[in-house]
């Protein structure tokens, strides 16, 4: 019998040196996206990831002991029907599959009223009409609208290089639809939702699903995102097996098309020759020679923490330095229930939701709510969202008549009164009081739950609990991502990408970041794209950007 030998990528194979093409820092989505692009490419390509597990936000954990797993960080996946990787690597013929039911999201209020957002719009207009006719009708009126917008401009947007601010001005002016657009980007989130509808409710939730991922709701700048985030609200879908399986087909990907990936291999530094990168060395001493490297961590850990102050020019440093991290965060009670929650509401399809906000009855309580949590403070009364995860993807528990859901509510980094540590336990109660407020058959088997603080520990790059690795404002958005020398993947540092969440477009597994970066990589690398751009993008590309941008 011949002697077993491992297969080139097998960990123990490795050298204290070993030259690639590429090495990617982090096994995120987006790391692992621009990786299997370039090694389908012909790249030599190796991911680094610091944990013992790749997938960063795509986390699938068996977090309630035993047979009982959850997806602890992405679960809503909101681009599916956009996503070029998903497609161009036809992950499919990995197992992945993903639901999207019509039941997106409801909103239950004190009164035990009920509000569905579907993604069969008349749905939605029905359930709105409870409250409001003319709520109805001018939902319905301006959906049709910001469904174009997302289609025909933000979500194409998404996978190209940022266009300059007065550019694209230009180029949105150059249609109804842009025009559209642009009325409505210098407003606030409460500035469109209150002055478009009249219900308090519908106000509440339509504000919620607006800035429930960090979208600051008296800012103006950013109003471009609100049709999307809208829409996106009633598109979710759940990857059926958990959110880890997106992770492991593109591993796969990557590994079939002669590319390496690497847990337990932290990076601790870039390193550098005679102005270039030269490569990468492990904090185990190993190194890896590459003249290209990209990172998919946030800026003060590529630039400051990996490369080092001392190659980097001053308005550089000056713009890392002053990277803003998010608003706030999230605290998450996952839990074992007996059943499946049942809402005390006057519609019982609310039980089928994907996602369900409770704790607010109007925008007033929701505003102070997250005004106290910018400040640091959670008080008595708590709101935020719900899924049962385990009613679409019954995969998650493996014990018969278990379900696996949790609350997840707004969250400081920095909490008053003694901090997490302290405070954890009191929070879970309220989080646990308010849900069974909204659902009195609630019977809770297990719990566990994830902090700020706990979410850095996991994932340090998320550093103060930062999900996005950095908070959307005006100064950190589009070319501003995370500046405006680094937001299309290149940087000042020759050989050095970037293709994170804190890179353009931003995060929430999107795919934009890691798409843009293999393109772009490519390009300067001369390899030939064995990919095409959609039509969906290549359309407005040609009739919004002309020349101003190339992919």
């Amino acid at each position: 019998m011949s002697e077993y030998r491992p297969p080139e990528t097998y960990i123990s194979e490795w050298p204290d040196k070993a030259t690639f093409d590429a090495a990617v820092i982090g096994a995120g989505p987006n790391g692992l996206i621009a990786a299997a692009y370039l090694a389908r490419a012909g790249l030599k390509v190796c991911v680094l990831e610091r944990r013992y597990e790749i997938g960063g936000g795509l986390a699938t954990e068996e977090i309630l002991f035993p047979s009982h797993y959850s997806n602890p960080h992405a679960i809503y996946h909101m681009m599916v029907d956009y996503m070029p990787p998903l497609k161009d690597l036809g992950l499919d013929k990995h197992g992945l599959m993903f639901v999207s039911p019509n039941a997106q999201t409801a909103g239950v209020f004190s009164d035990g009223s009920s509000l569905l957002l579907c993604r069969m719009l008349e749905d939605t207009k029905d359930s709105i009409a409870k409250f409001s006719e003319k709520d109805s009708r001018t939902f319905g009126k301006v959906m049709r609208t910001w469904r174009r917008i997302v289609e025909e401009l933000v979500a194409p947007a998404t996978y190209l290089p940022p266009v300059a601010p007065l550019d694209l001005i230009e180029a949105m002016e150059s249609s109804d639809i842009g025009k559209s657009l642009l009325d409505i980007t210098e407003r606030s989130p409460v500035e469109v939702i209150t002055d478009l509808f009249e219900d308090p409710k519908v106000q509440t939730l339509l504000l919620y699903v607006t800035c429930m991922w960090g979208l600051d709701p008296e800012e103006t700048g950013l109003g471009f995102m609100i049709p999307l985030l809208v829409d996106r609200t009633m598109n979710k879908a759940i990857c059926y097996g958990g959110s880890h399986r997106l992770a492991a087909a593109l591993a796969r990907e990557v590994v079939q098309n002669g590319g390496s990936v690497l847990d337990t291999a932290e990076v601790t530094s870039i390193r550098m020759q005679d102005g270039h990168v030269a490569g990468v060395e492990m904090e185990d001493g190993r190194t890896i020679d590459a003249g290209i490297v990209l990172s998919s961590l946030d800026p003060h850990s590529t630039f400051l923490d990996l490369v080092g102050e001392e190659h980097l020019d001053q308005n550089l440093t000056r713009s890392v330095q002053g990277w803003e991290w998010e608003k706030w965060s999230f605290a998450t009670t996952h839990a074992v229930l007996s059943g499946r929650p049942e809402y005390a509401v006057d519609d019982a399809w609310v039980n089928e939701a994907f996602m369900t906000v409770l704790g607010f009855d109007d925008p007033e309580s929701l505003l102070s709510y997250w005004a106290g949590v910018r400040s640091g403070h959670i008080g008595d009364h708590v709101g935020g969202h719900a899924t049962c995860e385990t009613i679409y993807d019954p995969t998650l528990s493996k014990v018969p008549g278990h379900e696996v859901a949790f609350l997840q509510i707004h969250a400081p980094y920095d909490l008053d009164g003694g901090g997490w540590e302290t405070r954890t336990a009191e929070i879970e109660g309220l989080i646990l009081d308010q849900w069974r407020r909204a659902a009195p058959n609630l019977d809770v088997l297990q719990t566990h739950t994830e902090t700020p603080v706990d979410i850095e520990r996991r994932l340090p790059n998320m550093r103060r609990g930062s999900i996005k690795h950095g908070d959307y404002n005006p100064l950190q958005m589009g070319t501003f991502r995370p500046n405006e020398d680094c937001s299309a993947s290149r940087t000042p540092v020759e050989g050095l990408y970037v293709c994170g969440a804190s890179t353009y477009p931003g995060g929430l597994i999107i795919g934009g970041p890691g798409y843009i970066a293999a393109n772009v990589v490519a390009e300067d690398a001369g390899v030939d794209k064995w990919w095409t751009l959609p039509d969906y993008i290549a359309k407005y590309r040609d009739r919004y950007l002309g020349e101003v941008v190339e992919i």
